[in-house]
This record gives structure tokens, sequence and C-alpha cells, in this order.
């Protein structure tokens, strides 16, 4: 089971009276799911450090033990360090290796980074940044809000299909060819996955969500992916329950779909929203001399939250969608001997309509 740290009460420094040389770092962190519906059940510790962009300095550790919810941490901090530009980080891991965004070698507990602050008193109390590396050594950096919307999260099902994504045999290799793809993700949230994809270089990606809120975070994201891939990256409002506005200028090859049909009420305008892309896509001329795939694939992941998730299934069908592939992830979990914890499985599906 993948497990979070997050913050209670955002990181922040005081001057300390008797040292002028140092502040003083508090911060208080839980541990949790995605959804933040059970705390880490295990004995681990919790390093934090600051980082100028060269350095790392080790700042202190503090203990989380079985049972507990709330982590209080402190360290003094040198006041020197902060040449430039700096952030903290928290992680279970003491020599704060970046989190590998790989399914076999993810983390347990995926760290916490603050944003880069030039001043003691200017950190951003409202963000965690997600780090992440992916193969040929790029980093995919990943705003939350710290708060409690879900909307504003990763999920344990984006995550996943992240991992699943940039580890797809070929895909850093073929990020320099002349062919490049057209993803548009619906439902992005903080934009996890579409971001993954726009790792590969010569990567065209659309995140769409209804939430503003969450599309602000994923907007953000995409300033800093540009800073660093050369995939043409955006956002738009996407509203399942309206006739579909967005116009497209070229074919879509990827349709993403992640931790979206846990909802009953919105299956149904997702599957229609799903169909009208489809069609609009298929419907525009191919692209110059491109080869492209005969069809958009449909790529969902969902995390099986409630049997109702079902009825995505017999609408897809319905609406003339066929499943070309599943892929069954297990969520390791050192402690479902313990907890009695149902084995976790975040599933992949590939649909694509024939006509």
């Amino acid at each position: 089971m993948v497990h979070y740290i997050r913050f209670l009460q955002p990181p922040q420094v005081t001057p300390l009276s008797n040292d002028s040389c140092h502040g003083l770092l508090s911060t208080l962190l839980t541990i949790t799911t995605d959804l933040g519906d059970a705390f880490y059940p295990g004995a681990t510790s919790v390093h934090c450090a600051i980082f100028d962009g060269i350095t790392i300095m080790a700042l202190g550790v503090a203990d989380w033990k079985p049972g507990m919810r709330v982590l209080k941490i402190q360290a003094k901090v040198p006041l020197s360090f902060l040449r430039l530009q700096a952030r903290f980080v928290f992680s279970c891991n003491p020599s704060f290796k970046i989190d590998l965004l790989q399914i076999e070698r993810l983390p347990d507990i995926i760290s916490a980074w603050t944003e880069w602050f030039s001043r003691w008193d200017a950190i951003n109390m409202y963000v965690t940044v997600r780090r992440f590396q992916v193969p040929g050594g790029r980093m995919l950096d990943i705003c939350e809000e710290n708060g409690d919307s879900m909307a504003r999260h990763i999920w344990d099902g984006g995550v996943l299909l992240a991992a699943w994504v940039v580890n797809q045999p070929g895909f850093q290799e073929n990020s320099h060819s002349d062919l490049s793809l057209s993803i548009v993700e619906l439902g992005t949230g903080c934009g996890m996955v579409g971001l993954a994809y726009g790792t590969r270089s010569n990567c065209r990606v659309i995140l769409t969500d209804v939430d503003y809120d969450a599309l602000e975070y994923a907007s953000r994201n995409c300033i800093q992916a540009q800073v660093t891939y050369n995939s043409p990256l955006s956002t738009r409002v996407l509203d399942w329950s309206k006739p579909v506005e967005m116009e497209l200028d070229r074919p879509i090859d990827f349709l993403i779909v992640s931790e979206c049909i846990y909802n009953p009420d919105s299956i149904s305008d997702l599957v229609r929203t799903i169909s009208s892309l489809v069609q609009q896509s298929s419907g525009l001329e191919k692209m110059g001399n491109e080869v492209r795939w005969p069809r958009p694939q449909i790529v969902v992941s969902t995390k099986v939250r409630h049997p109702s998730e079902a009825a995505f299934f017999d609408l897809m069908r319905e609406s003339k969608f066929e499943q070309k592939q599943h892929i069954s992830i297990p969520i390791h979990d050192q402690f479902r001997e313990t907890t009695g914890q149902e084995p976790e499985v975040v599933h992949i599906y590939i649909f694509e309509n024939p006509n």
C-alpha cells in the first residue's frame, strides 16, 4: 500500500532569540493513504533536509511509531544556507534520493518537498511537491494542495499508471523521433499522468478538468514542466455534463482517464464525453505523412473502490468500445498480515472504438 507524507502544518522557519545564526524549522505532518482514510501502520523515521539546488544538508529526524496520526518535527536551520533559493524535503529515505517512478521500485512512502523559496518568511504554505525520477534521469515535479480536496491530490491509480507509461519499452527512446503524440487527459486533477506523457519530448498534452482549482495546480505543473521538457502542455476546462465544446486541431493518440470512474453519478456523462472526443478525433484528417494509431486508444486506470464502477465498463461496451488490454498491478503491502487489509490492485484498461 502506498502512503504519502502530508503536511498538517506546513514547514515554517522562525528566528531564535538566543542564536542569530540559526532559525527553527517546525512542521506537523502525517503519513496517510492517497484518500487519507488510513495512517501508516508501521514504524519508520522521517528525515528532513534543506536543498539549495546543489547541496543537500540533513537537518534532523523524527520517529513515526505504530498508531501515530501526527508527527512533529523541529530542527535548527543555518540561516547562512539560503543564498539564492532553497527548498525543504521530508523523506523516509535518509539519503534523500528522489522517488523512482517505477512500479517495482516505487517507495512505500512518497516524500514531500516544499516549493523553492528565496526568503525564510516566504515558504508557500499551501503546496506540497512530489518529485519523481523517470527513466533517462528526468524529473517529474507535481504540486498538490495542502488540504482535504481529493481533486487536488495525486491518487494511487494515477501514480501507478504514470509509472507504467514512462517505463513502456521505447517510451524515451522514441522521444526524439519525428512522430509526435497527441494526448488528452480527462479529470486530470494535478496532471500526474498527462505530464508523465509530457516527459517524452515531442508529445502534445492537453489536461482537462471541471474543477477550476484542480486546473490551477495542473497549470502550475505545466508551467514547471515546460521549462524542462520539449512538449507543448496546456489545460482546458471540460464539463462532462455538457456538450463537448473543446475543438481538436489534430487527432488524439491517447485519451487518458485515471481514477475517474468511482462516482456512479458521472459515469454516463464521462462515457458520452469519451465518445464525443473519439468521434471528433476520428473525423480529422491525418497529419501530413505521419503514421498514427488507426483509432484513439482510451487508457483507463482505477483502484477499484466501489462495485458501482462496473457500470462504466457496461456503458463502454454499449458505446461500441472494445477492451483490447487489461493490466493488473498489485500494490505491495508489507503490513497486510497485520492489518488484515484486502490486497489492493491498480487496473489499467485499454479500449478502442473500431468504428
